[in-house]
């Protein structure tokens, strides 16, 4: 605290509210830590890029106004047109990794289309701010300030609800470039592109923030920004055009690996020991398109690159997988074996997508199908999956008794299991049987 000893705080997670403080020197050794320290170093931050929605329209029939700038010297919030005006259009916007969406601002509290492409870009936080006199304090001061030229390490990303303003961003030939910001514009400005922002002569806005993760906004002003690596990886990037383009990834398309089927079956009857395979009889296979429709997907990697696996990395990257650990079960490895594989085997659901790649041994994940019959997917080394957020399922080892697997999380790693029939009212559940019906 300060000195008035006060202050009232709104907490925001991602899922279940976890605050769990790890200690200097402790946490030296932490995976985030060292993840943290990697970031640092290289800037190799995730950027969402696919998404499991149909592609997102950006609104062209509702244009970005855009113009190339004039070099006058007057005050910052007049249009600064050239004479004659050079407007530029969103494609040219698109080649510098600028993208928009025209959205309803009315709609800002309950916009489907906005929560698509929050879904789709891993925006996982969002707040509000106001810029006007009687809003932002030292106005004058903080306006000459958001003019200072700067990059950022992560994408800025901004929606106008009310009001309206200007982001100025340099183009390939280092011109500037004026963007006018009204209600209903959706912007983002890719990370290590040089940029300012300004009011507008009516000197009011009110705007959307949305970050992936934490939000941070950290200004690296020029020519400090000039060597960061963000800097050189959008120049790099600028000059291959592969720049990120919303729901489409700038890598190629991530290919579920169908070649090599995940094998799944409906279950039978048995109560046998849950570790046998517990196939029908005749045995009734499932094949990756019924999974596909529960919301389940599969990708087939090589286990043994785990540590340094470009395919990986991409699919962490486009999903947002930004925390990894991994967790090994078997007799002499997971204290109170039996009872814990018990505990696995109670069926529930969770909040968030559970995401498991086998990269040692085998087990089962069971899921039920849209009739609440039992699929039992059989996890073997290379399996990457992920089950939506509100599926009923449960896992168990095989004979072997044995599995080492990766979990990947969205953010900090919660894996809280709301029991059957707990789950039945919970929202993630609500949710996934709309989506069920709205896929049927």
């Amino acid at each position: 605290m300060d000195t008035h000893n006060y202050i009232k705080a709104m907490r925001l997670f991602v899922g279940d509210p976890v605050w769990t403080p790890i200690n200097r020197p402790v946490a030296d050794t932490h995976p985030k830590r060292a993840e943290f320290l990697d970031r640092l170093g290289t800037g190799t931050l995730p950027v969402p890029g696919v998404s499991s929605e149909p592609p997102l329209k950006k609104q062209k029939a509702v244009a970005l106004e855009a113009w190339y700038m004039d070099d006058s010297k007057e005050d910052q919030r007049q249009p600064h047109r050239q004479s004659p005006n050079r407007s530029v259009g969103l494609e040219e916007l698109e080649e510098l990794g600028v993208n928009h969406w025209k959205l309803d601002p009315t709609k800002v509290d309950n916009d489907p289309e906005l929560e698509r492409i929050r879904a789709s870009q891993g925006y996982t936080y969002h707040d509000f701010v106001t810029c006007s006199p009687d809003k932002l304090p030292c106005y004058e001061e903080k306006i000459k300030s958001f003019f200072e030229e700067h990059i950022h390490a992560d994408d800025e990303v901004r929606y106008c609800v009310e009001g309206s303003g200007y982001f100025d961003v340099r183009d390939k030939q280092d011109q500037w470039i004026r963007i006018a910001m009204t209600p209903g514009d959706l912007i983002t400005l890719p990370a290590g592109i040089y940029h300012r922002f300004t009011m507008d002569t009516h000197n009011y806005i009110k705007a959307m923030r949305l970050f992936v993760g934490d939000p941070v906004w950290t200004p690296i002003n020029r020519p400090v920004a000039d060597t960061h690596p963000k800097r050189a990886e959008f120049l790099d990037r600028l000059g291959t055009g592969t720049l990120p383009v919303p729901g489409v990834s700038s890598e190629p398309p991530l290919k579920k690996q169908k070649a090599v089927a995940l094998e799944a079956w409906y279950m039978d009857d048995s109560k046998e020991d849950q570790r046998q395979p517990h196939r029908q009889s005749p045995n009734r296979s499932v094949g990756l398109e019924e999974l596909e429709e529960l919301g389940v997907n599969h990708w087939k990697l090589d286990p043994t690159k785990v540590d340094n696996d470009p395919e990986l990395e991409r699919i962490r990257a486009s999903q947002g997988y930004t925390y990894h650990d991994f967790v090994t079960c078997s007799p002499d490895k997971l204290p109170c074996y039996e009872e814990k594989i018990k505990s696995f085997f109670e069926e529930h659901i969770h909040a968030d997508d559970e995401v498991r790649y086998c990269v040692e041994g085998s087990g089962y994940f069971d899921v039920r199908d849209k009739q609440d019959q039992w699929i039992r997917i059989a996890m073997t080394p290379g399996d990457l999956i992920t089950l939506p957020a509100g599926i009923y399922h449960r896992f168990t080892m095989d004979t072997h008794n044995y599995i080492k697997a990766m979990r990947l999380f969205v953010g900090d790693p919660v894996w809280t299991p709301i029991n059957r029939p707990e789950g039945d009212d919970h929202p993630a559940r609500l949710k996934f049987v709309q989506g069920l019906q709205t896929r049927a």
